[in-house]
C-alpha cells in the first residue's frame, strides 16, 4: 500500500513509480497497477522477484480473475509481457522466468521463508534463438 504522501514525495523528487501487472486484476478501476492507470514516469513489471512467475500466478487465479485479466489462457506469460511492453510506462521489465514461460518451480523468492530462496538458475540452453526473436519482435512492435 503506497500512501498519498509517498506518491507526492516521489513526484516532487522525480522518481518513477512501480507498477506490477500481477496486482492489476483485483480491486476496482482506480487500481494503479491497471495498464489504463500507469503513469508515464513509472516502471512496469510483469512480476518481481518476490512474486510467483506469471505461469505460477496464472495457475493460482480463480476463473473470474482470469477472465477479467483478458490474458490468453494458452500463453499467459507472453500475454502479460505484451501488456507490459504496451504500457505507457517509460520502462518495462520482465523476469527471465516469464520470458521463458516457466512455472512456480522457477520462483525466485518466497518472502517470509528462511530456506529455498534465490536458488533458481536458468539453463544455458533455455536462452534460444526463438526466444530472442520473439522478444525482439515484441520490443520492435511496441517501440521499446
Amino acid at each position: 500500500m503506497i500512501t498519498e504522501p509517498v506518491v507526492r514525495l516521489r513526484h516532487e523528487l522525480g522518481f518513477p513509480g512501480m507498477v506490477v501487472l500481477q496486482f492489476a486484476f483485483g480491486g476496482d478501476s482506480s487500481n494503479s497497477h491497471l495498464p489504463a492507470n500507469h503513469e508515464e514516469q513509472s516502471v512496469v513489471y510483469t512480476g518481481t522477484h518476490d512474486n510467483d512467475t506469471t505461469v505460477g500466478w496464472w495457475e493460482s487465479l480463480d476463473d473470474e480473475t482470469r477472465a477479467r485479466s483478458g490474458l490468453d489462457p494458452a500463453d499467459p506469460s507472453w500475454s502479460l509481457l505484451e501488456l507490459a511492453w504496451r504500457s505507457r510506462a517509460a520502462l518495462a521489465i520482465a523476469p527471465l522466468q516469464d520470458v521463458l514461460g516457466l512455472g512456480n518451480e522457477a520462483r525466485m523468492n518466497l518472502p517470509g521463508t528462511e530456506h529455498g530462496n534465490w536458488g533458481w538458475r536458468y539453463g544455458r540452453r533455455a536462452l534460444t534463438n526463438a526466444n530472442a526473436a520473439r522478444l525482439r519482435a515484441l520490443t520492435s512492435s511496441t517501440s521499446r
